[in-house]
């Protein structure tokens, strides 16, 4: 018996096959999964699974911290990607150059392989970071910006620590950070942006004290504004704020003079 299919019903049949085949490539791929309470880790064939759980309990580790600190719940789940070249990796996170050695955007964390990171002695410093941009992340939809954010980050991360510091730097407003924040998106090829970031965040801790400083993110709630929230938590206008920040980084970076 022969069997006739309509013009019609083929085209819908090939249409189908067409959707279908993202699906059927992506569960070939064979991306082994570890689950942590906040994390559900993805690693690629190639990936040896002993780096995936380094990457879930680092990660896992991390939030536990961030989450005393700031009080801060992640929403749900985050899906963590590690990939086995670090080609794979700039094409899945859309970047162009392999300077982060991770990269959380559009609710996914891209993770180079655990080999490139260990060898660049990158590892902790970059989880640290980008495990702080995941918690903050919601907040910033609540209306914390930018470079509150990644002050902290940078200043959980520690790495500021030891750079040394910039020579003759200007900032007199926090607006100033958004700028070279955008103007220098890739943390390891920004040094100078990353050490005036950290001590953004310890001028604050230094100022108000590790409380205050760290309860203001926690403050954000979608309806006040920065000043709002800086008055409530610190007691001072944000404009006061921003003058004792701009001598504390002109402190932290002029040279020194005899």
């Amino acid at each position: 018996m022969t069997m006739h299919t309509r013009p019609g019903a083929c085209a819908l049949l090939i249409l189908a096959l067409l959707i279908l085949a993202p699906a059927v490539l992506s569960a070939q791929e064979s991306f082994g999964t570890i689950r942590t309470t906040s994390f559900d880790v993805h690693h690629a064939k190639g990936v040896p699974e002993a780096d995936a759980q380094k990457v879930a309990d680092y990660l896992e580790g991390q939030y536990q911290s961030i989450n005393v600190q700031l009080g801060l719940e992640l929403p749900k789940k985050v899906d963590v990607r590690i990939y086995d070249s670090v080609g794979r990796f700039l094409a899945e996170a859309g970047l162009k150059k392999p300077w982060r050695g991770a990269y959380y955007v559009r609710g996914i964390l891209h993770v180079q392989p655990v080999q490139a990171l260990t060898q660049r002695k990158i590892f902790e410093n970059t989880l640290s970071y980008e495990c702080a941009r995941v918690v903050l992340d919601p907040v910033g939809e609540r209306g914390c910006p930018l470079w509150l954010r990644e002050s902290y980050a940078v200043y959980h991360a520690g790495s500021f620590r030891s750079m040394t510091p910039p020579l003759g730097a200007k900032l007199t407003s926090f607006s100033d950070l958004n700028q070279d924040i955008h103007h220098y998106p890739d943390p390891p090829q920004r040094d100078d942006v990353q050490y005036m970031l950290g001590q953004t965040m310890d001028f604050l801790v230094g100022k108000y004290g590790e409380k205050k400083a760290m309860s203001v993110f926690k403050d954000f709630d979608g309806m006040k504004s920065v000043d709002t929230v800086f008055r409530r938590v610190f007691g001072e206008d944000l404009a006061v704020i921003e003058k004792s920040w701009a001598k504390h980084i002109e402190r932290h970076t002029a040279p020194f003079t005899k």
